[in-house]
């Protein structure tokens, strides 16, 4: 029982180390968005190797647990979280590759549409990232509920994203408003995921959602 609890205790250590790295990679990802630094692409990409790899181990050491320990209350509710929330994380990961895809330094260097919008909501969603992760640390229910009240935030932005890029003229360059419509987007996922792990962790608190 004693190493099952050690196990445990491993597992929710990976979860906040994946989580760390996708909090590093979303911050880099939305630096991009200003700052034209293929540099800032590579690590975003070689941190998702990084990611995908402790997604592997962390999901295979869920169903080693599953079959080996039998675990049940909330040692289950804990390995069912793990679960989730690293397809969360991982999922995040991808979203930054696809923010650095769209940045200028992966376009010509074309400035992008609105980019003080763009920062805005990827410096609020970062703040995200690390409020899931300290509500996760800690299995604190009462912070995982605020997130979905920040969630509203980035909607709202959002918005104005739109209402901005209705507004650019027409011989502003298409390519880059599109592209920071994608940014937008991939954002807006992000936090989408973000609300999703708070979900997950007051589920491992409360035994509900």
């Amino acid at each position: 029982m004693r190493r099952f609890h050690e196990e445990l205790n491993c597992l929710h250590q990976s979860v906040i180390k994946m989580g760390c790295l996708v909090e590093e990679a979303v911050r880099n990802a939305v630096i991009s968005i200003s700052d034209p630094s293929p540099e800032l692409i590579e690590k975003v990409i070689l941190g998702d190797d990084q990611i995908d790899h402790i997604f592997d181990q962390v999901e295979t050491s869920c169903f080693m647990m599953l079959a080996m320990q039998q675990p049940v209350a909330r040692d289950l509710r804990l390995i069912a979280c793990c679960i989730r929330i690293i397809s969360d994380l991982e999922r995040m990961g991808d979203l930054a590759i696809n923010i650095v895809k769209s940045s200028p330094a992966s376009n010509d260097y074309q400035s992008l549409v609105a980019s003080d919008i763009l920062i805005r909501m990827g410096n609020a969603v970062t703040e995200m990232i690390a409020e899931s992760l300290q509500a996760f640390t800690k299995w604190d229910a009462s912070i995982a509920e605020t997130i979905e009240e920040h969630d509203e935030r980035i909607d709202r932005m959002y918005e104005e994203l739109f209402e901005q890029l209705f507004r650019c003229e027409s011989g502003h360059d298409l390519r880059s408003a599109i592209k920071s419509a994608f940014i937008g987007r991939f954002l807006e996922r992000i936090a989408d995921h973000c609300v999703t792990v708070a979900e997950r962790i007051n589920f491992l608190v409360k035994g509900s959602v």
